[in-house]
């Protein structure tokens, strides 16, 4: 983004004369910059279609989504999101995010719903943070796979604790990939690590009885405070139906 500042001494064309020398300051508004543009039709290979949720504007659809590129990229097949040192939303409460969600949305029943991808965190932070979710619009998370704190893989979930799904190994070194997959009706949830199945649960909504409830996926990088450093999760090999 760039802003331009013209600064006019004297008089203008466009002005009346005072006769003294003040000068007139006009400012444009801030412009993208030409390139750094995100197609209105979505790159093969990308979830059609989704929000982002971001640390400037809780729901941009995608016909505003270069209000936001400084966050986002896209490319066929590929989707990287991002935060910088600094990044803050202030809201109901504050957090950082930057993450793909809506789009697709269903209540509890017999059908099942997929989110598959290929992520690789681009580091850790002094605390845990997600990179991809079930969410209920209502009531908030369902569960979330999240980053910890040594470079584990783990799921975490109101109704049903935390726990490591990845090998005992750092999978936040920039540099290491990893294929997570999520699967749900609603009720039952099923999250699996390089194809292998590593949870299972019930939604908390589902225990309440709540059966209105309506569900989405949602994929990027969650940070549950201001960021202290920058911070990016590569997505490739998307699916989610």
């Amino acid at each position: 983004m760039k802003k331009i500042v013209f600064y006019i001494y004297g008089c203008f064309v466009l002005f009346s004369c005072s006769g003294n020398s003040d000068h007139v300051i006009l400012e444009e508004e801030q412009v993208q910059e030409e390139g750094n543009t995100i197609p209105l039709i979505p790159n093969e290979g990308i979830p059609n279609p989704f929000n982002l949720f971001t640390v400037i504007d809780d729901d941009v659809e995608r016909k505003n989504f270069n209000k936001v590129a400084k966050w986002y990229e896209e490319e066929a097949n590929k989707q990287i999101f991002k935060l910088f040192d600094g990044d803050e939303y202030i809201g109901e409460r504050k957090h950082a995010r930057t993450e793909a969600g809506q789009g697709l949305k269903w209540k509890e029943g017999a059908e099942w719903h997929i989110l598959e991808a290929t992520m690789k965190p681009s580091g850790k932070l002094d605390e845990t943070y997600t990179i991809a979710q079930l969410f209920a619009g209502c009531c908030g998370p369902q569960l979330r796979v999240e980053v910890r704190t040594n470079g584990r893989i783990n799921v975490g979930s109101r109704a049903n604790g935390n726990s490591r799904i990845s090998t005992d190994e750092d999978w936040a070194t920039g540099n290491k990939s990893f294929k997570i997959k999520i699967r749900s009706n609603g009720k039952e949830m099923e999250v699996y690590f390089n194809d292998e199945l590593k949870f299972t649960g019930i939604s908390e909504e589902s225990t309440k009885g709540n059966t209105a409830a309506l569900y989405h996926f949602r994929w990027g990088v969650y940070s549950n405070n201001k960021m202290i450093k920058n911070l990016s999760n590569t997505v490739t090999n998307i699916t989610r139906e």
